[in-house]
């Protein structure tokens, strides 16, 4: 307490002159209409500026809490879809073929002619090799090496991946494999001249996989052009996913391709 005081004695001309200072604005600011409303309106304005601010701040470190809120609302989605889509034609219901986890790009290349990509995701979290990766609006490529907390992915613009893919809403498919030029193209080879299809339709991963589920959208035909020798196609697809700007991601867990590459297996023995 005598600190206190000792303090208030030693700053008294300071003290006094703020106190002053602070009635003379009070003072002129109630007897001057001008300065009053001047007065209450920079006082908003500041108001606002700094409830902006703390909206802006929170919403800010708010960011990781809605982001993960809607892959999860993305995965649930997904899971339905996929599941739905491949029970549809089965007499009893197939109960989460595939698992969707959601996870980080780390690295991205795409500017060479074999790419791969990292992500956050390893065996720790259930994640193997030969395991789907998809993206928002698209396919990433699959898992060729897991360690306890990261997998690298051989990403479709790589020259030595080939997925099966098709057209929507037919039966008829092909190979899916990138040329190494363009990021944002990629093409369908090998679809017979039996196909019917015109620019602009829609290409989605095949049946004939036991990696990737059925449907999901890769891109639109931009052009084509027939092997009159072999009688085939070969068809130039527009990619969805903007490959050179990727950062969420969803590695697929299949739940049951263990037991189907077992059986695989037996027959080629």
């Amino acid at each position: 307490m005598q600190e206190i005081i000792k303090f208030f004695i030693r700053n008294k001309v300071g003290i006094l002159f703020v106190v002053l200072f602070v009635i003379s604005i009070q003072l002129t600011i109630q007897s001057h209409t001008y300065h009053k409303s001047k007065w209450i309106s920079s006082t908003n304005i500041f108001s606002a500026f700094l409830l902006d601010v703390r909206y802006n701040f929170t919403k800010y470190f708010e960011l990781d809490i809605e982001n993960e809120k809607l892959q999860l609302e993305n995965i649930y989605l997904k899971q339905r879809l996929y599941n739905i889509k491949l029970a549809e034609n089965d007499t009893v219901f197939l109960d989460s073929l595939y698992i969707f986890k959601p996870c980080q790009v780390i690295s991205n290349s795409y500017s060479k002619v074999d790419n791969y990509v990292l992500i956050n995701k390893g065996l720790s979290d259930g994640v193997d090799v030969n395991y789907a990766v998809s993206l928002p609006n698209g396919i990433l490529g699959i898992v060729e090496k897991s360690t306890k907390n990261y997998s690298r992915v051989i990403s479709i613009l790589n020259t030595n991946l080939s997925i099966n893919a098709k057209l929507k809403g037919s039966n008829h498919f092909g190979s899916l494999q990138w040329d190494g030029l363009s990021p944002n193209t990629i093409y369908l080879q090998d679809l017979p001249r039996s196909a019917s299809f015109i620019v602009g339709d829609t290409i989605v991963t095949g049946s004939n996989s036991l990696i990737f589920p059925e449907n999901i959208p890769i891109g639109l035909i931009k052009d084509y052009e027939l092997n009159e020798n072999i009688g085939y196609y070969n068809i130039e697809v527009n990619l969805f996913e903007d490959m050179t700007n990727i950062n969420h991601a969803y590695v697929i867990i299949p739940k049951k391709i263990k037991e189907a590459k077992r059986l695989l297996d037996t027959n080629d023995e």
